[in-house]
């Protein structure tokens, strides 16, 4: 839907690249977004409001950060073998556009992608009680993930001030580290390192509020 009407607005991205082919790694970051979210949710949102969680999760004979990190491989594997089905089918539609090295390099950086959304599900999981309120923020999220990560708008169709607030947001940058390598083949390791460090941090501070969450 979204590549046979577009392709006919935006025809060309503002590098000259054809639309279709430009926003391929996008559809394959949004799937793999909305592929993330079901297992988090109910397990740190669903089960635990309805008190089927935490209890199991108290008695676990693993540390809290452990946990969660193995949440996140959980999650996140299933989610990019969620975007490699979507990629099979998408090809169907438009040539494979890449080479061995840059599906490998977009696997990584959804890799890294999908670390950082997972953890700011969790957050969102675990600080939220009420259904309403968890599916109202839920699709906030959601309209920031598919319009302001430059998976089917570009930064530069926005104004200047909104471009910057959206460039340095956590979410967008292995995105942008991505398209960076498609474009031009550099790999820049400042803001992937960034990346991995913030969302290892923000794992780190999700320990701490489900432990809190279980004292409680």
């Amino acid at each position: 839907m979204v590549n046979l009407s577009l392709k006919n607005i935006l025809i060309r991205s503002l590098l000259g690249v054809p639309f279709d082919r430009w926003v391929f790694p996008g559809l394959i970051f949004i799937i793999a977004s909305v592929g993330i979210f079901p297992i988090l949710y109910r397990d740190f949102f669903d089960l635990r409001i309805h008190k089927k969680l935490l209890t199991n999760v108290a008695l676990a004979p693993f540390n809290k950060r452990s946990l969660i990190f193995s949440y996140l491989v959980v999650a996140g594997t299933e989610a990019i073998l969620i975007g490699m089905i979507s990629t099979l089918i998408y090809s169907g539609l438009i040539p494979f556009p890449f080479t061995i090295i840059q599906f490998l390099f977009l696997i990584f950086c959804l890799g890294i992608y999908l670390f950082l959304l997972a953890n700011l599900f969790i957050s969102i999981s675990l600080a939220i009680d009420s259904v309403n309120t968890m599916i109202l923020i839920i699709f906030m999220v959601f309209l920031l993930v598919i319009f302001g990560n430059g998976f089917l708008i570009e930064f530069g169709f926005f104004p200047q001030g909104i471009e910057s607030i959206l460039k340095w947001q956590p979410l967008s940058i292995p995105y942008q580290s991505l398209q960076l390598f498609l474009t031009n083949k550099i790999v820049d390791w400042t803001p992937i390192s960034f990346s991995i460090g913030f969302g290892w941090a923000w794992m780190i501070l999700n320990s701490f509020i489900l432990k809190r969450r279980l004292v409680q």
